[in-house]
């Protein structure tokens, strides 16, 4: 077990670093003050990026009446906190995208399923008022980085751990019984190699147990709510039943300190769905 962890860290080490202008866009933006014309200078550094961004900005999501054609029309339509939320998924997108789906439990592939719950968190966090929703789609995001290592280096063991789940097991338990380590550590791991903000990687490693986050417990629980709310929209489109359909267990913390019920998760699920037609261009960056 020790050997397999260290196997695990070792990966992580050998595993490309995030791209540094999307290190630096988030260190900006933890800044209570930070304006679009900071943002907009780290970013047109970056010629593919810039045009990525402008491809975002007029899609079919925002649905602006004429074209945007410079970074800083993006930044007045947009200001700088949705415009950070284009920078993520140009940036990250490559990661999730060389990876198979991480089990048949997600439809799709990983690319898809961290859009949905970046999506998700957006919408979990602006019916609560408690987070920004901007934030918390960049942590949405990247919730699940994690599976990217166990996917790509460790599929044996998934596949053990999907048994055990299908025995019945949480998914959690089962990853720390069989690879001795969960996704969401790993992730956290991964998240410190990426030199990513403190609250960013404290919410990977939190996020299917928010009651032990540290340093902003609202956001991990809209990210964790938004996980169960985007696993049990891919998994029960058709499913009405007032019950969430996840594989991980939703914290009752997580339920009182955000003051929902399952009910109003899932009154949710109708604008999940509405927005996720409308992202073809995320999902395609």
């Amino acid at each position: 077990m020790v050997d397999l962890l260290q196997s695990i860290v070792t990966n992580i080490r050998s595993l490309a670093p995030f791209p540094q202008v999307a290190t630096t866009v988030l260190d900006i933006t933890a800044r209570p003050d930070v304006t679009s014309q900071q943002l907009i200078e780290v970013i047109q550094t970056d010629p593919g990026l810039t045009g990525k961004v402008l491809k975002l900005c007029n899609s079919a999501y925002y649905g602006f009446q004429r074209e945007i054609a410079s970074l800083e029309e993006a930044g007045t339509m947009l200001g700088a906190r949705t415009l950070t939320s284009l920078v993520l998924p140009s940036c990250a997108s490559n990661y999730f995208q060389e990876t198979r789906p991480a089990s048949d439990r997600q439809n799709g592939s990983a690319w898809q399923d961290a859009v949905t719950t970046a999506i998700a968190s957006r919408l979990v966090a602006s019916t609560t008022g408690r987070v920004d929703p901007e934030r918390a789609y960049t942590a949405g995001l990247l919730l699940n980085v994690g599976e990217l290592i166990l996917d790509r280096h460790y599929r044996r063991g998934l596949d053990q751990v999907e048994h055990q789940v299908q025995q019945g097991s949480p998914r959690i338990l089962a990853e720390k019984a069989i690879l001795g380590v969960s996704h969401a550590e790993i992730g956290a791991r991964l998240a410190t190699r990426w030199m990513l903000p403190q609250v960013l990687i404290d919410t990977i490693r939190c996020h299917h147990a928010p009651e032990r986050a540290t340093q902003d417990p609202s956001l991990t629980t809209a990210v964790h709510l938004a996980e169960a709310l985007a696993l049990h929209t891919q998994a029960s489109e058709l499913d009405q039943e007032d019950r969430i359909n996840s594989p991980f267990p939703v914290s009752e913390f997580a339920w009182q300190h955000a003051d929902m019920l399952p009910q109003d998760l899932l009154k949710l699920r109708s604008r999940l769905t509405t927005e996720l037609t409308l992202i073809e261009d995320q999902l395609a960056a």
